[in-house]
């Protein structure tokens, strides 16, 4: 694996986050991911496929072109995580997958490819909040759904509900350990790697009924279930590109739009 570093940062203030967790078997996970040298994390049996939904705001972008001004702007972006161990060195060190990231902010669309390498579609987004509950629809420009579920406040927000973790407390490990990130890059037969930076925020257990979920389409083989979600609010994101690495292996990635239910 060979990484040319120029670093790229975003930096961004969370206003929310929802972290809608799948389990599937690992050896379901192993034959979508994009490089032999990734591998699934194991979690009591489980891996994990997590669909991620960022209200973000005060978003900066280092450098900046001096044709563009993105500074101070707003966005709710998307990604399908999955979680995974690099093998590439000596030491195995947790990562992430990232299938594709998504934004409603045609800025953030048009610049991800030079800042991140990436290809960030733009989508249409909604988070609705009322009386307790908040719905989230996430849609193609064409109208296609990606992504839609009502989300409830659960009975003891600390409790987690899991087969995957034992815990809120170790949830929460699980995604602070994330820092390193591969998706399917700009430049063909490549993943581009982005860190990740989070400061503390809070972290909620939540229930909620998964209307749509487009990776069931994609991944119909991988017996996808819908096992917790939480939600986190407050902190500062920063994104920062570290290079291009070689996928060798042919994968797809990009959720297509049927149909697919799930509840928890």
């Amino acid at each position: 694996m060979n990484i040319l570093s120029i670093p790229r940062i975003v930096d961004a203030r969370l206003v929310e986050r929802f972290i809608f967790n799948f389990r599937l078997r690992p050896d379901a996970l192993d034959e979508r991911l994009p490089a032999t040298w990734l591998k699934p994390q194991v979690f009591n049996g489980w891996s994990v496929a997590s669909f991620c939904v960022l209200a973000l705001d005060r978003i900066t972008v280092w450098p900046i072109p001096p044709f563009a001004d993105i500074k101070n702007i707003k966005t709710i972006s998307c990604a399908y995580r999955c979680g995974a161990v690099d093998i590439s060195k000596p030491t195995a060190n947790p990562t992430v997958y990232i299938t594709d990231r998504n934004a409603d902010n045609s800025a953030i669309s048009y610049l991800a490819p030079m800042i991140l390498k990436d290809t960030i579609p733009l989508v249409k987004a909604d988070i609705a909040q009322s009386d307790g509950t908040t719905e989230i629809s996430i849609s193609h420009p064409d109208g296609q759904r990606l992504f839609s579920a009502l989300v409830r406040t659960a009975p003891d927000p600390s409790a987690l509900d899991s087969e995957v973790f034992d815990s809120l407390e170790a949830f929460v490990a699980f995604i602070k350990g994330g820092v390193s990130s591969w998706t399917p890059s700009v430049q063909e037969g490549a993943l581009a790697r982005v860190d990740l930076a989070k400061e503390d925020a809070t972290y909620e257990v939540r229930e909620a009924d998964v209307d749509f979920n487009a990776l069931e389409s994609l991944w119909r083989d991988a017996d996808l279930k819908l096992d917790s979600v939480v939600r986190a609010t407050g902190g500062r994101y920063r994104w920062t590109y570290r290079g291009l690495a070689r996928s060798d292996r042919l994968v797809q990635s990009s959720p297509p739009s049927d149909r697919g239910r799930a509840k928890a």
